[in-house]
């Protein structure tokens, strides 16, 4: 028995992006959370979230690269 190529590729796209997915997720609740208990930090708060944020969709974007790449 054979098993599709597409089908393994498929997979591990979607297993690759459930890391990013969920680390984003924390980094979202997390700054929400920061900025409730600390209004005023908003603006430090929120540009390095999104600083994490970009960071851990790199992780996704390796993924990818890996998955396209190969044979």
């Amino acid at each position: 028995m054979e098993i599709d190529p597409n089908l393994i590729k498929g997979l591990t796209i979607a297993i690759g992006a459930m890391g990013p997915a969920i680390g984003v997720a924390l980094i979202g609740a997390a700054a929400v959370s920061a900025v409730g208990r600390n209004p005023e930090a908003q603006g430090k708060v929120l540009s390095t979230a999104l600083l994490m944020a970009g960071l851990v969709d790199a992780a996704l974007a390796f993924v990818l690269l890996i998955v396209f790449t190969t044979a």
